[in-house]
């Protein structure tokens, strides 16, 4: 698993610096930790979508709300996630990362928690209720 994510957020690690890459990757895994908050705020958004709202009209409209929650709930864990260590001062001096660099990766897994809020949705939309969300056939 652990593998999978280092592997997705491989392509997108351009947007941040070299330091916070590294300290993902190499000190601890917190691409992992990244990737497995984003895929269960996906999974929870969107069976929440699903199976408590199912929504009968206005569908799409509530479909890109929760795929804003989820977008923000990834936002907010990624930059909290990548900050802490900053707040602290567990980093040294000549390790640190920028603020600038927190908020980009936290945009980078915005990206990636769309994808897979999309993947996530296609598979449990034929399931539920709402069966043409977000699209009438597929």
């Amino acid at each position: 698993m652990e593998e999978f994510f280092n592997t997705i957020y491989y392509y997108t690690n351009n947007f941040y610096g070299v330091e916070l890459d590294n300290y993902l990757y190499a000190t601890v895994p917190g691409y992992l930790h990244n990737g497995i908050a984003m895929l269960f705020f996906s999974i929870i958004t969107c069976a929440a979508l699903y199976y408590w709202k199912a929504p009968v009209r206005r569908q799409l409209l509530w479909w890109f709300s929760f795929v804003g929650i989820n977008a923000a709930l990834t936002f907010i864990f990624g930059l909290w996630y990548t900050m802490t260590p900053l707040i602290n001062n567990e980093i040294e001096a000549a390790e640190e990362w920028s603020y600038l660099d927190c908020i980009a990766f936290s945009f980078t897994s915005i990206l990636w928690s769309i994808v897979f809020f999309v993947a996530i949705s296609l598979l449990i939309k034929w399931w539920s209720p709402a069966k043409y969300v977000p699209f009438r056939k597929f």
